[in-house]
Order: C-alpha cells, then structure tokens, then sequence
C-alpha cells in the first residue's frame, strides 16, 4: 500500500466498501433525478446530518472520502454517521429536498482546505461549500451524471451486459476505477480503495487518415472529478498537444488565471483544446489513445487496405477498437494548464503508478455537459452516451458483423439498437 499525501480532495476512507471495492451495500437513492447546482462548475448538492444545520456539499467523484468542515480550530475525528443528500426543488431553487439517504457511512471531521470559507469555482464564480460526498459513500451504487441539465442520480445500478450496452449505443468503458493507498489522519493511518476515475485520452483528436499520427493529437491519462469545471492539464500535456497542433498558443501567452479546487486555490495559465477523445481501455488491443481513435474511424467503416496506415497488428486487415466519446464542441474546451510538479498532479501520480501511465491533468464537468455518464460502481464500469450536438459515441466493434449495428450509433442521430 502506498502512503498518499493529503490533495485535491482528501483521499481517505476505512470501511469495508472502500477496502473491498467493489462490495455492494442497500441502494440510496432513487429513479428520479437530483437537481444539483453546478454554476460554479462544480456538482453541488446539500447533506443533511441530525442535529447539525443542513450544509452544502460538494459531490466529488474523485474523493475516496466523504467528510463534514467542523471548522479551522476542530481536531479531525472519524465517525459513522448517517447523511441524507438535498437536491433543489427546480433549476436555482433552494438545496433543501431530501433526495437519497447515505447511512452508515464512514465521514471525516476535518477542514478541507487553507483558509475560511473553503471554496470551489472560479475567482469570478466562487462557491462556498462544508461538506464533500465522496465516491466511498456511493460504493455500491450507480451515479448518473447528466450535467447539461444540472442533473445527477443515485441508482441501484445499470442494467445489462457490455454487449448489451453497446447495441444500445453506449460507449462502455470497462475496469476504469484505480488508485487506492493509506493516508495519515490525526496519527492514525486509514487504508482507501481505488476509486479514482482514470480515462485514456486524445486530445486535439483528428483521425484524418492523411495525417501522420503525430498529428492525430496528444496521448494522455485523465481523472474525472464532479468538483470543478474546466479541465486541468499539466504543462507537458499541453506541450505535447502543441507539437500536434502547431497552431495552438504558446504556453507563455495564455492569460493566467485561478480556480478553486476543493482543497484551495489552483494558479495556471488558461487556454484551449479544440477536441478531446475519450478512450476506453483495452487489453486485447493495448494502442495508444490516439491511435485507437484513428483505428476507430477506420475499422468501423472497412477493412485496411494495402495503401492504409493500418493499425492492425500481424498484418490483420480487421481488428477489434474500443469504445470512444469524441468531444468536438461549437467553441472549443476550456483548461487551465498548470506545472507538472503541482503538488495535486504529483499526489495523484504517485498514487497510480506502476498500474497506469502518468497522470496529465484532471477532467472536470464542462467538458462532459453534452454528454451523459453512468458511473456503475456495482459493475465496474463507466457508460456513455451523448445528449447533445458536439459530441459522438463511438461503441466498441469487436467482430466485422457489428459492423453494421455500430455504424447506426455514431453520427448527430442514431438509429439506436439493431437486434
């Protein structure tokens, strides 16, 4: 186990459904959607705690831990508690309707951040918050994020196998949970499960077959975190996605700007990506995001010819390509490009390695409004689908005869399943 310095949003826990990751416990919520507040880009709902004000609550699926703000001057305890989360009543109203009940669970006492009021948002848009529910108070459910409509669900799970889900059309995102380690609170270490939403990526993303690759976009290593809006990138990801974009801004052009994480204040520099690929992880077919976006685009369309840049193994002229989500929208993806020896960046490498590649920066939720994703905790995996236009769902094409099926879920409608 390794020992993981307190970042970004404490990353704790000591239950038997952190420590076992993927044990389920009674559901909490139910069918009908929570309306959250997500102006400041992060996803806020409210807790509710016996005999204690109801409090605002960052829902933060990158936190293993789920923990109340006691206050600066409050030694840090650890206690099972029963929570109840508040949804609004309608778009902007108050966050004061019990919409799903946590009990049991495990929460940290502790102030989360440097200085009083802890914050998430921008510096022009910031939000107070006293509270964090973390992936651990969620283990055995199913969260649904439907950002473009400020939106989430708690749900018992998602029906249906991975080939099930893809003749829906949805890109299925198999094992993405990673992570876990022990971290230090109040001189007692507390062990915490690998729940870290870690996603291959391509940014700038353009299969153009005429291409060489190196200009078919930037590989990269991306977590998902519900506590912040624009997306985080590390220098040498952007750098990288530069040399495939040459036309990009220089690094020391870009403005300079502050956001606020839930554990404080982040500075980097702001610029933009005009895609973003999401790619699932495959072990039958280890490619490079990048490459297999292009595969992608290729095989669901024909076989290699002998003039292709065939990203076949063994000479094959049919090879399986996973699922992926391209991100094209109107205006392009907003990021704040900050030093890889960001102390958040560094925490969160040391925690994945060997298993997976360096971490590059953090996805937040602008990027995925005009999609909908299922976090199916009870069945490891991630669901996608798109809700709006700027984005595609490209399904997983395993055989030459889904070809067909797959070739109906990709473009601005989608005829759906094909049985």
């Amino acid at each position: 186990m390794k020992l993981v310095a307190l970042a970004l949003a404490i990353p704790l826990a000591g239950c038997s459904l952190v420590t076992d990751s993927f044990v389920t416990n009674d559901f909490s919520g139910d069918p009908f959607p929570i309306q959250a507040d997500v102006a400041s880009g992060a996803v806020v709902l409210g807790v509710r705690q016996e005999g204690v004000h109801d409090r605002a609550a960052v829902l933060d699926l990158l936190s293993p831990v789920t923990l109340t703000d006691p206050g600066t001057d409050v030694a840090p305890s650890v206690s099972s508690l029963d929570l109840v989360v508040l949804g609004a009543d309608g778009p902007g109203g108050p966050i004061d309707l019990p919409r799903a009940k946590l009990l049991g669970k495990q929460v940290i006492a502790l102030h989360p951040c440097v200085g009083d009021p802890c914050l998430v948002g921008t510096e022009a848009l910031p939000r107070p918050y006293e509270a964090i529910i973390g992936a651990d108070a969620l283990a055995g459910d199913a969260v649904r994020l439907r950002l473009g409509e400020d939106q989430v669900f708690v749900l018992p799970d998602i029906g249906g196998d991975e080939v099930h889900r893809t003749r829906f059309c949805d890109g299925v995102f198999p094992s993405p949970y990673r992570g876990g380690g022990t971290l230090v609170i109040a001189g007692t270490e507390l062990p915490f499960g690998g729940r870290r939403i870690a996603l291959q990526a391509c940014l700038g993303a353009n299969p153009e077959p005429t291409l060489p690759q190196s200009a078919r976009g930037a590989d990269a290593l991306l977590v998902v975190s519900t506590a912040i809006g624009i997306t985080i990138l590390g220098e040498s990801a952007y750098l990288r996605y530069r040399e495939s974009r040459p036309t990009a801004p220089a690094l020391d052009t870009l403005p300079i700007e502050n956001v606020y994480l839930p554990s404080g204040r982040l500075e980097g520099r702001r610029g933009t990506l005009e895609a973003l690929a999401l790619v699932a992880s495959s072990s039958s077919t280890p490619r490079a995001p990048c490459r297999q976006v292009y595969g992608s685009h290729l095989m669901v369309q024909r076989n290699c010819q002998v003039t292709d840049d065939c990203p076949c193994e063994d000479r094959s002229s049919f090879c399986g390509v996973p699922a992926i989500v391209e991100l094209t929208p109107p205006t392009a993806l907003d990021v704040l490009v900050i030093p890889d020896s960001d102390p958040t960046l560094q925490a969160l490498r040391t925690e994945l390695r060997p298993d997976q590649a360096e971490v590059d920066g953090i996805l937040g939720t602008n990027a995925l409004r005009t999609a909908e994703i299922d976090v199916d905790y009870p069945h490891n995996r991630l669901l996608a689908r798109c809700t709006a236009g700027g984005c595609s769902t490209r399904p997983a094409l395993t055989e030459e005869s889904d070809r067909g099926q797959i070739q109906g879920c990709i473009g601005p409608n989608p005829v759906g399943p094909l049985f």
